[in-house]
């Protein structure tokens, strides 16, 4: 089983009432796997429109944790589904941006990933690459390796939680808008690693 498998039973069996994410999933990066979890149709109580998690003491882990609590023991909302992206349609992407990684500019050794620059979990549904055109393409995904992904995960889970972007490799520069997340992840390095790196280069030439 998953750790999202493991924290869902651990909700259900635990339904209607609050559960610690830290202990239940052995992880301090909750918010990846609850997603994981309310994509599959899952409906949790929300503590503020948008957000689904509480800070609280738990008496297991001896300490303030990230607690959700589950509704339903049964999927009540749509689910999410994620599209694949085929062989041939991976291949064209990779090509479009020369195999480099948007958050360095340089070239990935490793198996590159293709990224959704709104993150999955602000889209109402998933995007098909194979019928967009390759300008729509470049508006739409960015490549990253394996560890810049885990790290934008991280950073845009934070921001869907707490509505606040956090700065793009710890540099407090948006070139749209600044740190309050108001509908749009425009101007966020996170978002589009390419376009922010080109903003910066501007400002330093000014």
């Amino acid at each position: 089983m998953s750790k999202a498998d493991d924290f869902l039973q651990k909700c259900i069996e635990n339904v209607g009432n609050w559960t610690c994410s830290l202990h239940t999933t052995g992880s301090n990066q909750p918010a990846a796997i609850f997603r994981e979890v309310k994509k599959q149709g899952y409906e949790f109580e929300e503590t503020t429109p948008g957000r689904w998690a509480t800070t609280m003491f738990c008496p297991i882990c001896k300490q303030d944790t990230t607690h959700y609590k589950l509704l339903k023991t049964t999927p009540t909302l749509t689910k999410q589904v994620r599209l694949g992206i085929d062989a041939k349609t991976r291949k064209r992407i990779l090509e479009l941006f020369g195999n480099r990684d948007a958050f360095t500019g340089a070239s990935i050794s490793s198996t590159a990933e293709i990224d959704h620059k709104v993150p999955w979990t602000r889209l109402d549904e998933d995007i098909d690459a194979t019928i967009l055109s390759d300008e729509e393409i470049k508006e739409s995904f960015q490549l990253l390796t394996r560890e810049h992904n885990l790290l934008k995960d991280r950073a845009c889970g934070f921001c869907k939680l707490n509505n606040r972007r956090p700065p793009f490799l710890q540099i407090p520069f948006w070139y749209e808008g600044d740190s309050t997340y108001r509908g749009s992840c425009e101007g966020c390095g996170w978002y589009d690693g390419v376009k922010w790196r080109l903003e910066v280069a501007k400002k330093l030439r000014e």
